[in-house]
Formats: C-alpha cells, structure tokens, sequence
C-alpha cells in the first residue's frame, strides 16, 4: 500500500513542475504589480490596433475581472500591446515594455497605417 501511493505520488507530481518550468521558459513578460498573469502565456501580436470603444484596463484576461484603475481608454487611442493572452480573446496593453492592464479584442480596431 506504501508502495503505490508513492508512485502515484510521483507520476501526478512530475508534469506539474515541469509545466511550471516550461512556462516561465517561453514566458518573459514582466508586469505591473496589480497585473496578473495570463494563465496559460501569451502569443505574439502583430497587428497595431487602436481602442475602438471607451475601455479600462483590466488586471487579468478573465472575463471582465476588476479594473487597474477607474480612467477609460478613448476611441481612437493608440496602445502597445506586448502580447495576446493564450485561449482568450484579450491583449496585454504595456508601457515602456512592462504589462500594464489587458483588453478585449473586441473593443479594439487594427490601426490605419
């Protein structure tokens, strides 16, 4: 009975930690301390986008979680987003390179260049 509650143990346990490690590997955002990281890391981003509808930003991609701060984005705001939240439909705004707040895609538009 010892015996096998200590492998169980060990098979459960193992791709945890390894999961851990993997996504702090692939992951080197930095964010603001009121930010909470994606869950399951970030895409890379290639559109420049600018906000489309008034917004705030938010301290995680869930859906519609609190605010970082009470002020709105305006329509036709420019943002840097550093990346897009994996398996949600919301980016990582940033200033000066660090992760600010998140947005939903749906209340940005692509940027005319």
């Amino acid at each position: 009975m010892m015996g096998w509650r200590g492998i169980r143990f060990g098979i459960v346990g193992a791709p945890l930690v390894t999961a851990t490690v993997a996504l702090a590997a692939t992951d080197n955002i930095r964010l603001a301390n009121n930010v909470v990281p994606a869950p399951f890391g970030y895409e890379a981003v290639t559109t420049q986008y600018v906000v489309a509808e008034p917004t705030p930003l938010y301290i995680s991609p869930y859906v519609y979680p609190g605010t970082v701060t009470k002020e709105q984005l305006k329509p036709g705001q420019a943002v840097d987003i550093l990346a897009k939240a994996k398996t949600y439909d919301w980016v990582l705004v940033g200033k000066d390179g660090i992760g600010i707040g998140y947005i939903p895609i749906s209340r940005l538009t692509a940027a005319k260049r």
